[in-house]
This record gives structure tokens, sequence and C-alpha cells, in this order.
């Protein structure tokens, strides 16, 4: 369920492997360029969580990536990543059906939901979304405030996993909270990741830090949507402006 940042670098480090996505993440310091990387039957979605990259697609395209863009991948390709200096990559895969033409989401472009009420406000940005082409992924970004909690009112979307890949906190945590059939809650600092495969997900950023994450969902194709079920002892509690389809 959680994955400590080893701080492994120069390697791939695996954050998630379910049967319905694999995460995986590298560091490129010593080395700069990896090539032969093959998604067989998976579409792939890739940002740099910092720094940027180049993701050159046997055959001939080519994508720039700054900070926090994303390049969603077609089923089965191959590629060669590039980085520019120092870069932490990310990399989801999800099994694929269906084929789709590789694209860029610029983060710049994108318009923030500006989400929830104090003390829950935070900043979403999707990157990959409903009305994008693609499989399984749907993929984004939330950036809080500090001391304040994010997906909040707590809310489960069971059947559609998720994993949430932190970053920018520096040595400073929050608390992640996954409350089930169990109720957890895991001390979390930038780099460290979790998956939920159900069950309801908020977490809290200490005074002084934001939580901020990427987030990556996937779901079965008749369900790749952002509907979500709210914790029934929440429901009173205003959502504000939401990304999310609420039930």
């Amino acid at each position: 369920m959680m994955h400590r940042d080893s701080g492994v670098e120069d390697q791939f480090e695996v954050l998630c492997s379910i049967q319905a996505m694999k995460v995986q993440r590298i560091r490129m310091r010593g080395i700069h360029s990896l090539g032969g990387l093959d998604s067989h039957g998976n579409e792939s979605a890739i940002t740099p969580l910092a720094g940027s990259c180049q993701v050159s697609v046997e055959g001939g395209e080519k994508f720039e990536l700054d900070e926090k863009d994303v390049c969603y991948l077609e089923r089965g390709s191959m590629f060669a990543l590039t980085s520019k200096g120092d870069s932490d990559l990310v990399w989801a895969q999800a099994p694929a059906e269906k084929g789709y033409p590789s694209y860029v989401k610029k983060f710049s472009a994108l318009k923030p939901v500006v989400s929830g009420v104090e003390p829950y406000v935070r900043r979403v940005y999707t990157s990959i979304g409903e009305g994008d082409k693609a499989d399984r992924l749907i993929v984004g970004f939330v950036e809080g405030d500090s001391g304040n909690w994010t997906s909040f009112p707590p809310h489960r979307h069971d059947g559609k996993p998720e994993v949430y890949v932190y970053y920018g906190m520096g040595n400073r945590f929050g608390i992640q909270v996954v409350a089930g059939d169990e109720e957890k809650a895991f001390v979390i600092h930038g780099g460290d990741a979790v998956v939920f495969e159900k069950g309801y997900h908020p977490n809290v950023a200490t005074p002084g830090v934001g939580m901020k994450f990427a987030w990556i969902i996937s779901a079965e194709p008749a369900e790749r949507n952002l509907s979500v079920e709210f914790h029934p002892e929440y429901k009173d509690l205003p959502v504000g402006k939401t990304h999310l389809s609420t039930k």
C-alpha cells in the first residue's frame, strides 16, 4: 500500500505494481539517457516531477517535457528518455486494449480548479482527464495550502486504483489516511508513494508545508471517469469547486 522513498538514483524504482497499473520512478543523476524502453501492451504517462526531459519515440516523434508536463504514449510504444541535467521522472503504465496517438499536456497551460474551503483548500490540475484520449489512465496533480487537508471531504472510488506520488515537500511531512475495512495512517515525506485500491484517502500537511502529489488512476474503460463517493459522515461539509463527479 505504501512505498517509502529509498533515494535510489540512476535506476528504476518500482513505486506501485498491481494488476491494473505499474508506476516507476527514476532519478537521473549520473546517467542522463536511457534507451530501449518498451511499454509492451500498456499505455504510458511520463512526467518529470523535477527537472526536464525529452521523450523520443521509436519512429521519430520527440516530446520535450518541463517539470510536471505529462506525456501520454500510445500502447506498445518503444522509446528513450534523455534528461537535461538532474531529473526525477515518473513512468506510469496501464494495460490498454485501444491505441491512441501520443501527446503532451503542458502543466503551464492547465487551469487549476481551486477546490474546497478552509481548512481543505487546494489547487487541482488535471493533465489527462475524462475528455482526453486514453484507455484507462487519468492523471493530474494536487497542491495544497500549508497545514491544510486535501482529498477532503473524504472520498473513495473502489475499483479504480489510484497512486499518489508526493513531491516538493522537502524534509517536512504530512499524514496520509486510508479508511476502508481498516483505518490506517502513514507519515508521508516528499518522494514517498501510496496506492489506494479501495477506501477513503484524505491527507493533511503539517504547518509550514502543503501536501503536493501527482495522482494516477487506472480505470476500466467503461468506468474511466472521476465519479466518487463521499464519506457519509462528511456529506454535510461544503465541497466548493471540484473536478470530481459526486454521488
